[in-house]
């Protein structure tokens, strides 16, 4: 992964998390709602997963397939596990 890709993933990453929190905070007598919210938050960070392919050699076309990065799904995918987790602490207990 770039660098520039790098940094774009901890940014999102760290902004994830707070909004993550935020969203925990202020749905807290709405656990669908929040857990919904991570899950729309887990989808957008998933789509800045995806790096430019490189051009096979002597291919027809100028440019490739992008690629997923694994690491880059997988720190989503933690995210996405971590806000519920605030999601499911934050409500209130029957």
């Amino acid at each position: 992964m770039r660098l520039g890709g790098t940094a774009r993933l901890f940014l999102a990453g760290g902004l994830t998390v707070v909004l993550c929190h935020s969203v925990a905070l202020a749905a807290a007598r709405n656990v669908t709602n929040c857990m919904m919210g991570c899950n729309s938050q887990a989808a957008s960070c998933q789509t800045t997963c995806l790096i430019p392919g490189t051009p096979p050699t002597g291919a027809a076309t100028a440019s490739s397939n992008a690629n997923k990065s694994t690491a880059c799904q997988l720190n989503c995918t933690t995210l996405q596990v971590n806000c519920q987790a605030l999601c499911g602490r934050s409500s209130p207990s029957p």
